[in-house]
């Protein structure tokens, strides 16, 4: 453990607790399929090299590209380039008041498209927001297998919607 893993922890630890609303180790856990003592070991920068969950940290607290790797070498999150680090050292982007894990993936992969579906005629019934994301760099082979995939899923959506109506009707 040397003083740029402390450095890099404590980084990440102060930008987690500066959230509002405020995320837990817990949550990070939860958001990252990690064990909550990974997220202490990170925050107390007992680790030996940068690795995909500690990415993925960053990533989730709304950490650009490349600032693990300046705090590692010893720089400060705030010191990064006007527009690539988060508004404040303690505060990245907001959260949307989802769960970590929906959080997370929303953040971390490119959005390729999006769709409400109306689950009754009234607005009081309900919604469903689906989002498909790929891969962010994603080729333009890739995003098309990932739109068919969603088409056919789509299908299945509205039909689960239509279904919900047939038995409201004869529910009356």
């Amino acid at each position: 453990m040397d003083d740029d893993s402390k450095l890099l922890g404590s980084e990440l630890q102060a930008s987690r607790e500066g959230r509002r609303p405020k995320l837990t180790q817990p949550d990070v856990a939860d958001a990252l399929s990690v064990s909550r003592t990974t997220i202490q070991n990170i925050e107390a920068g007992k680790f030996k090299k940068i690795n995909a969950t500690i990415r993925d940290y960053a990533r989730l607290l709304g950490w650009p590209d490349g600032a693990v790797d300046h705090v590692q070498a010893g720089g400060r999150l705030a010191d990064l380039p006007v527009g690539t680090a988060p508004a404040s050292v303690t505060e990245a982007a907001p959260l949307l008041g989802l769960s970590p894990a929906v959080e997370f993936e929303l953040r971390s992969h490119e959005t390729l498209d999006s769709t409400v579906i109306n689950l009754g005629p009234d607005e009081a019934d309900g919604h469903i927001v689906v989002i498909l994301q790929g891969r962010k760099g994603a080729s333009p082979e890739e995003i098309e297998r990932v739109a068919g995939r969603y088409r056919r899923a789509r299908r299945y959506l509205q039909a689960v919607t239509t279904a919900v109506e047939a038995d409201e009707v004869a529910d009356s």
